[in-house]
């Protein structure tokens, strides 16, 4: 079983990957102001990623608040959860970096990486709930 000292430790690697994912979704909308031209489906796959991040951040607050010292699985849940958030939000930087200033390496990568957005979108919310009702 783990300490109390690995999870907090664990927690806080949570903390720190959700703010950068938070900061690679703000990084994503960044070029499409700068060029001031919008792509719907960007934004959209933006806000929803922002969205998740809540509930994501939400389920951390929960676990801290609890002193989940049992729930060493839930917050697996998380950090897998977070790992499946981290590619959607790396895809959309690339895509969006790629629509704006037309970079044909990064278009490669994001349509390499295109395939798993949807898949992983909602594995990471469903992972996210399933974190949240264990520690309920």
């Amino acid at each position: 079983m783990y300490t109390l000292q690995q999870l907090a430790s664990m927690l806080d690697l949570c903390q720190l990957g959700l703010t950068g994912i938070f900061f690679l979704h703000a990084l994503s909308v960044f070029p499409q102001w700068r060029a001031q031209y919008f792509n719907a489906r960007y934004l959209r796959i933006t806000i929803r990623g922002l969205l998740l991040g809540l509930a994501q951040g939400a389920v951390i607050v929960a676990a801290v608040e609890h002193s989940a010292v049992l729930q060493g699985g839930s917050i697996a849940l998380l950090a897998a959860s977070l790992l499946m958030h981290a590619w959607i939000a790396v895809q959309n930087l690339a895509a969006s970096y790629a629509f704006v200033r037309l970079d044909q390496r990064c278009a490669l990568l994001a349509h390499k990486m295109h395939w798993a957005i949807r898949p992983l979108g909602y594995i990471s919310a469903a992972l996210t709930g399933i974190a949240w009702l264990s520690l309920a």
